[in-house]
């Protein structure tokens, strides 16, 4: 058997989420019928880095998966392509060690979540950035994303349906950068919890806004619960799975 790694791109709002469901188009499911298409088979399961939710897109999505046939990974990324919808694309195909998992193997993820600030509505944009309406305090978010990096107890960063065990998170980096008129805000770290990103950044907004301190963000950090948006899933980019070896 060969166990290849593929890195897979795929704007989120298509599907029901990463993970197979009875109801819906997923993107495993519609990423194995491209692979047994490819291979000329009947099954082929695929395991990714993380389960992104729906709604959520993908630059560096990682899974892998095992097969009795030849491979040549430039054919494949080729083959399996013709055989995807115009929303994903494997942009990425390696042999790897027979012992190489993509999930329990990762020693990081990073995510993006964009935002942009415009009174009127622009429908490229909007693809995967949320609209806001007034202009954000960029200076401010970034300070207070420096108080989330580090190891913490996130518990109150979490909405009701995480079934991870334990709340204590490492956060490895967090900036907030403003490209072309797009608010970036960029956070890795080595897990995360349901809708974990999405909450931190919508606190971050609040803050830009003027509706919340760093008071808000600290109180969240030592525990106490308070309500804040989750931002919408269409912001939201999946944008690398880093390992120590492949």
């Amino acid at each position: 058997m060969t166990r290849v790694k593929l890195t897979v791109e795929y704007v989120g709002t298509d599907f029901c989420g990463w993970q197979s469901q009875k109801n819906g188009i997923s993107v495993q499911d519609t990423l194995e019928k491209a692979l047994c298409s490819y291979f000329d088979c009947d099954f082929v399961r695929v395991y990714a880095a993380g389960r992104t939710d729906v709604g959520v897109h993908s630059r560096g999505q990682t899974v892998h998966f095992d097969t009795d046939k030849k491979v040549n990974t430039f054919k494949l990324c080729l083959g399996v392509n013709l055989r995807l919808p115009a929303s994903v694309a494997v942009t990425d195909a390696q042999i790897v060690a027979d012992d190489f998992d993509a999930r329990f193997d990762a020693l990081s993820k990073t995510y993006c979540y964009r935002v942009y600030v415009s009174p009127v509505r622009k429908p490229t944009l909007d693809v995967n950035c949320l609209q806001v309406y007034k202009p954000l305090d960029v200076a401010a978010m970034q300070r207070a994303a420096s108080l989330l990096v580090g190891t913490h107890d996130f518990a109150a960063f979490q909405n009701t349906g995480s079934n991870l065990k334990g709340t204590v998170r490492t956060i490895n980096s967090f900036r907030v950068e403003e490209e072309k008129g797009v608010i970036c805000f960029w956070v890795n770290g080595n897990a995360f919890l349901y809708n974990q990103v999405r909450l931190m950044c919508g606190l971050l907004v609040e803050i830009g806004n003027g509706k919340r301190d760093e008071t808000s963000l600290k109180q969240m950090l030592s525990g106490k619960k308070i309500a804040v948006k989750t931002l919408p899933a269409k912001g939201l980019t999946l944008e690398k799975v880093y390992y120590e070896k492949a």
